[in-house]
């Protein structure tokens, strides 16, 4: 990974973090168990460790209830040092979705920040993952990954912070991802923005990126940056190739998470540290977004969002005030905050829900003061009015950078 001086933007400071308590959780013992009856998914998150970047695997029970699986060596390398707020200890992997499983559950896809590199694996019964392969990002910094199954093709992308490209993939039965030669392109802002998702419409014909531009340090009490709000949107050919971008205003700061419902109304956390959510509806034919609907967040630096199994709620976690936001999402586009949810720890990032929706898991990190301590998955059951109860936790996991989160 190359060094610059860059404009690089994290989804939020913790410098406003309280320390809570005299000590950070202790660290459990990091075990490989067998499969054990009852096991019925399992839950992905990548560690971001200097050195070996690995994907925690943890097995998922029939009641939601997770146990400690492997770690699994991507191949690359995670990095501490690829946010401006490295100084505070801030090692978190700055965007989401660094982790992705493709829709038929066959595949896992992770980045690896600190080698420029992508990594593919294989999933097998009970949510066990092998290695496919480690390729190179086709850029500098990867942050975030996107699949989609197109025609005959299943398709990865990503998103490449720091040289403000996108780069392509075809992925091969075996699980190998192969660079889909022409499919490298400049964001809208090129290396002045900062991208913070890269993700598919639900048709596949669009893919988007959103970026973030001057942002508000808390730390430092200046603006970093200078690019605009954009939300970018390439038109993916029928040969996979993507055409020239779209910039799209964002109505919100600082856009970050995303999801489309299955109507493809576009949802976007704004992760200001005055936090927003917006809605709009997106025009498969020419990339452009129209706004819906624009509503407070519930908390703090809004930057992860999941939808219901039903696409009628959304919860997004607040990583500055740890906490879930609940939504109803109208068939319109309307948003209307149901209630708010805390963690267990002082953060709310990444978070993930199970394929049948019965489950939501976020990943909850200990911050003492600035500095990430270690990390848990709180585990919440759904309801349909898109309530959440608490029902448990992971022990404490010796991965205090843990970044993106994806389950089956």
């Amino acid at each position: 990974m190359k060094c610059r001086t860059a404009v690089i933007l994290v989804c939020a400071s913790f410098a406003f973090l309280a320390l809570i308590g005299t000590a950070a959780p202790s660290v459990a013992k990091h075990k490989h168990h067998g499969h054990h009856h009852g096991t019925v998914g399992a839950v992905y998150f990548e560690t971001n460790s200097p050195g070996h970047n690995y994907i925690q695997v943890l097995f998922r029970k029939s009641n939601g209830q997770l146990r400690t699986g492997p770690a699994v060596d991507t191949g690359g390398a995670g990095t501490n040092l690829a946010s401006p707020f490295a100084q505070y200890g801030f090692a978190l992997l700055d965007s989401a979705n660094s982790v992705v499983l493709s829709n038929d559950g066959r595949f896992l896809f992770a980045v690896n920040a600190g080698d420029d590199s992508v990594s593919s694996f294989r999933v097998h019964p009970h949510g066990k993952i092998t290695l496919a392969s480690h390729v190179s990002s086709g850029g500098d910094l990867p942050v975030s990954v996107a699949t989609v199954k197109k025609g005959k093709y299943q398709l990865v992308y990503v998103v490449n912070e720091w040289s403000g490209t996108i780069q392509g993939y075809t992925v091969g039965g075996d699980g190998k991802l192969h660079a889909l030669a022409g499919s490298n392109r400049t964001l809208a802002t090129g290396i002045h923005g900062a991208a913070a998702m890269i993700g598919f419409d639900s048709t596949g014909k669009q893919l988007t990126v959103s970026e973030r531009g001057a942002i508000f340090d808390p730390v430092a009490l200046n603006l970093i940056g200078s690019g605009p709000d954009l939300i970018d949107t390439f038109k993916i050919g029928g040969n996979g190739l993507p055409g020239a971008e779209v910039a799209n205003p964002s109505v919100g700061e600082d856009p970050y998470g995303f999801i489309y419902t299955n109507n493809n109304k576009l949802f976007m956390t704004d992760s200001g540290v005055v936090g927003t959510v917006t809605t709009y509806s997106l025009n498969t034919g020419n990339g452009h977004v129209a706004m819906l609907d624009h509503k407070a967040a519930g908390g703090s630096a809004p930057c992860w969002v999941v939808l219901s199994k039903d696409e009628k709620h959304a919860w997004v976690t607040n990583s500055l005030t740890a906490n879930i936001s609940s939504f109803t999402l109208g068939a319109n586009g309307s948003l209307t905050l149901n209630g708010v949810f805390p963690t267990t720890n002082n953060s709310a990032l990444d978070e993930g829900a199970s394929r049948d929706g019965r489950y939501l898991y976020v990943i909850s990190t200990f911050v003492a003061g600035t500095v990430f301590q270690s990390t848990l998955v709180d585990i919440y059951r759904t309801a349909p009015d898109g309530s959440l109860t608490h029902i448990g936790h992971t022990n404490t996991l010796p991965w205090p950078g843990a970044s993106g989160l994806a389950a089956s």
